[in-house]
């Protein structure tokens, strides 16, 4: 609870910082780079950790599996449940009240494989970066240094707390320099809510369910499913909890990386064969920032507003529930 008051402390502050600079046409176009390079380290820190752990890298392989399974089953919860949701408010599949307005027609941009790629470099990174911080453990940290692995991890803890301080410090600030939230509520109605909170519900349910049957623990269940997508905080969380949950760490991590992949790639087909706002569920957190293109290409402009809110929504639940969950 500390942990957790102590990262919201400094999201609020940064979120209230960044509005009264907004005012003065302050120019926040830093405030991207600053926080990819706090999450390069962050999931640097990450990997060494895994890399000096034998039970992780002894288990890649099954890691892998068990993670696209996790990532299979919570994205379709979400879907699910955003259908189940989109059905009994009586909307059709482009999110039109059944009755009260028509899918809007005419030529969208399809989405190129360029466009894709350029969306995935992030992610790509990241990958780098935890596999190299991974081998970096292994090789170099377990091997060259192992009777000072208790100490390194130590040190290592530290610094994954103080690192996320800035993550959320940069979300925070990130949020509040761009337009707020509750007008796009406004803009749609409070409809909007129910989806991210069915998506989320569908994503514990499905997915807390298949992490118990693989041999997960409920605590650990639930925290994996919660990171929504999060792989930069989530899995981080998870870590910091101790070396006992590193299993868990792994596969959140690769779990969400998958899950914001799948976003990238399958949106247009969720769009077209389930539904515009089940496309909105299905990368995660990455709904309200990087997905947000395809989503615009791929379904209507107003279908931003619901993905905004929905990848809004689970970041949030993350950030509260993450910590809550392990008890950091």
């Amino acid at each position: 609870m500390k942990l957790l008051a102590l990262y919201w402390s400094f999201m609020i502050i940064a979120y209230v910082l960044a509005k009264r600079l907004k005012k003065r046409d302050y120019d926040f176009s830093w405030t991207p780079k600053a926080m990819m390079i706090v999450v390069y380290l962050l999931c640097l820190d990450m990997g060494l950790r895994m890399g000096i752990n034998e039970e992780v890298t002894s288990s890649l392989g099954s890691i892998g599996v068990t993670s696209l399974i996790v990532t299979i089953c919570c994205a379709g919860g979400s879907i699910g449940a955003i259908t189940l949701t989109r059905k009994i408010f009586r909307m059709d599949r482009h999110g039109d009240l059944i009755g009260e307005g028509a899918a809007e027609t005419g030529t969208r941009h399809e989405v190129t494989w360029e466009e894709k790629l350029k969306n995935l470099k992030t992610t790509i990174i990241i990958i780098i970066v935890v596999g190299g911080g991974m081998a970096i453990g292994a090789l170099v940290i377990a091997g060259m240094f192992s009777d000072y692995l208790e100490a390194f991890d130590r040190i290592s803890y530290y610094a994954l707390v103080i690192t996320l301080c800035f993550l959320m410090f940069f979300v925070g600030f990130d949020i509040g320099s761009k337009e707020g939230v509750f007008e796009s509520i406004k803009t749609v109605g409070l409809r909007v809510l129910a989806f991210p909170i069915a998506a989320m519900i569908g994503t514990m349910i499905i997915g807390t369910a298949s992490c118990i049957v693989m041999g997960f623990s409920m605590r650990e269940s639930l925290a994996i499913c919660a990171g929504f997508g999060w792989y930069s905080y989530a899995p981080i969380v998870i870590a910091s909890a101790g070396q006992q949950y590193i299993i868990a760490s792994a596969v959140s991590f690769m779990h969400n990386v998958m899950r914001e992949v799948a976003g990238i790639i399958l949106i247009p087909l969720i769009a077209r064969k389930f539904g515009y706002i089940e496309s909105t569920g299905l990368p995660g957190s990455a709904a309200m920032d990087v997905c947000i293109p395809i989503v615009e290409q791929s379904c209507r402009p107003d279908t931003v507003i619901y993905s905004f809110i929905t990848g809004f929504m689970m970041c949030i639940a993350t950030s509260v529930g993450v910590p809550l969950i392990m008890g950091v």
